[in-house]
């Protein structure tokens, strides 16, 4: 992405002016607070930042990739640091709409840098497993075994939420001509509990996907957020 598409929105942001925040977001945008807080509107996304008086001193690009040539959508990885010295990375759906880019979709966790240690041994065994189930033509285990019980699907509005919706929306899995393979092109541990993805798919599905992966109370890491356009 162009670097003023990013200093636009942290312009607006630091300014706290209504309008032009608002203006940084398509109309129907989605906030993922967590997830049992989403918000679905600019004007909710606004309020939040309102009430919120977040101001960012400092900010970082980490990954960007052009996930949907034809519908001008781009996925961003973001690290920033507030005036309180508050460290986060975000995870960012960009469209570009005549030009300029606008944000359609945001989830943010507060960063740990010593996450960086963090062994990612078990979230690479995780998505291996989820290509295993996923060729195995089974997405009422693979839901069930790799996704928290609250877990999003983003891909149209409204989203999808919990076990029960994303096995039905998954059901197109269950065609025994379906195979898939994950490849992430950058994998950020945020801190011990968040680790942000983006990466490739191919096969059946040939473009980009965000996961969000989540450890759970027993250890294991799990999908929270689920996105591809």
């Amino acid at each position: 992405l162009v670097p003023n598409y990013t200093t636009n929105w942290i312009t607006a942001i630091n300014s706290g002016d209504i309008s032009s925040i608002e203006r940084s977001y398509m109309s129907n945008a989605i906030k993922v607070v967590s997830t049992d807080s989403i918000l679905e509107s600019a004007s909710q996304i606004t309020n939040y930042y309102q009430n919120k008086k977040t101001k960012i001193a400092a900010i970082e690009s980490l990954f960007t990739v052009q996930a949907n040539k034809e519908k001008q959508i781009h996925y961003e990885l973001i690290s920033y640091k507030t005036e309180k010295l508050e460290e986060y990375i975000e995870i960012v759906i960009w469209k570009l709409v005549n030009g300029k880019a606008i944000r359609d979709f945001e989830f943010t966790e507060k960063s740990n840098p010593e996450a960086k240690n963090i062994n990612t041994k078990e979230i690479d065994q995780a998505r291996k497993l989820w290509i295993k189930l996923c060729n195995e033509n089974n997405a009422d285990k693979l839901v069930k075994q790799l996704y928290s019980s609250d877990a999003i699907y983003y891909n149209h509005k409204p989203i999808v939420k919990g076990v029960k919706d994303l096995i039905k929306e998954y059901d197109y899995m269950n065609n025994t001509d379906y195979s898939l393979k994950l490849e992430p092109l950058n994998l950020q541990v945020v801190n011990g509990n968040y680790a942000f993805e983006i990466g490739q798919c191919s096969g059946s599905y040939n473009g980009n996907y965000i996961l969000v992966w989540k450890k759970q109370a027993d250890g294991n890491w799990k999908i929270e957020i689920d996105s591809n356009i």
